[in-house]
């Protein structure tokens, strides 16, 4: 089977996104399909796999409290047809469908050839003024999809609210091979007076790092050696570290991260999430997966995955002090750390890429018949 691919979000972006057409596109591989991942020229692609196809330019644009891209360039839909056409593909699968640009004109390019095209939905939001204003053409566009995935009930619930269809949830899925908890010190051996706490992210405004950059001051006080690593950049960097200013000898940035990522989560004593907003947490599922214990947000799109917080405490969102008392008291009780650390893991191999990608698999099967 021939799939295409076609996203907004691709290396070098760093996000959620990516790393599921990423890892999407090596299982569809390694069944002895032929995946196409179709997305537009940003940054340095020079590290590009063979399989993937760059049309127009990404531009970035602030939307939906975040920063977003979009693809401009002229004939974008010819290109595309003309792709599909070559590359002869038998499903298109759209990640971000709806939104401009791309997910607006692969479909149409698309449906000039008569090729079915499957949706996959990523995003959570409180509302979209936009899509309240389009329903109507966009019910249109959505009415000839043969298939709509979401990431989460978040994911489902967000869009249900303007469109109809029939929705089948596939998750994000983790690759337990690459993220995993070797090379991770025993919790009691961790030093007690110098513990190292993870915020791993781009740094972007709904990431919440201030959050925890501003709870950082009272952990100090029970923990005068704790350190807090920022892995991630992002064009908000020069905020955040003039933020840091007043604890800066206790902070660590990084910059940009990818495949160093798992040794980092091990690395870690602590590791926090305070996003604002999410549809899934594929950060928690990576850390997860290297046990590392956690404390995230109390939000829609994280309460799915941590059900019943065995996996990490959830926390009230932008309460720098509720966020340090958490992280203080999870620091003092390595038993629970461990127990933790054991559940998340078991809980990331339920998410394996391969089983996630065989279910994809089926809905090509199904809307190819």
């Amino acid at each position: 089977m021939r799939i295409a691919l076609v996203t907004e979000y691709y290396y070098p972006h760093l996000g959620g996104v990516t790393e599921h057409v990423h890892n999407l596109a090596r299982q569809l591989h390694a069944a002895g399909h032929e995946a196409t991942i179709v997305t537009a020229r940003m940054g340095d692609t020079s590290h590009d796999e063979p399989y993937v196809r760059r049309i127009g330019t990404s531009r970035v644009i602030y939307s939906n409290s975040s920063l977003a891209r979009v693809t401009t360039g002229s004939g974008l839909r010819r290109k595309l047809r003309d792709l599909f056409r070559t590359e002869r593909i038998d499903v298109v699968h759209l990640h971000g469908p709806l939104a401009p640009t791309f997910g607006l004109v692969a479909d149409l390019a698309a449906s000039d050839l008569g090729i079915p095209v499957v949706g996959t939905f990523h995003t959570w939001f409180p509302n979209s003024p936009l899509y309240r204003l389009f329903r109507r053409p966009l019910q249109r566009r959505f009415d000839r999809y043969a298939a709509a995935i979401a990431v989460s009930h978040p994911a489902v619930e967000a869009h249900s609210r303007y469109f109809d269809h029939r929705w089948e949830i596939i998750p994000n899925g983790i690759d337990t091979e690459l993220f995993h908890p070797a090379g991770r010190r025993p919790f009691e051996a961790a030093p007690a007076e110098a513990p190292r706490i993870l915020f791993l992210g781009r740094l972007d405004p709904r990431n919440g790092l201030e959050t925890a950059l501003r709870a950082l001051p009272v952990v100090l006080r029970a923990y005068p050696e704790a350190r807090l690593t920022v892995a991630g950049s992002g064009p908000l960097l020069g905020h955040y570290r003039r933020l840091a200013e007043p604890v800066r000898e206790h902070v660590e940035f990084l910059g940009h991260v990818n495949g160093t990522r798992p040794a980092i989560y091990a690395g870690a004593d602590l590791y926090v999430c305070p996003t604002t907003k999410a549809s899934f947490g594929i950060t928690l599922l990576e850390a997860m997966a290297c046990a590392t214990p956690q404390v995230v947000s109390d939000i829609t799109g994280f309460r799915e995955l941590v059900a019943g917080g065995q996996e990490a405490v959830l926390v009230p969102l932008s309460d720098p002090k509720a966020w340090a008392r958490a992280a203080i008291d999870l620091l003092a009780d390595p038993a629970r750390r461990a127990a933790m650390g054991a559940a998340g893991r078991a809980k990331a191999l339920a998410y394996s890429w391969p089983l996630v990608a065989a279910r994809v698999l089926d809905v090509y099967r199904r809307v190819t018949r």
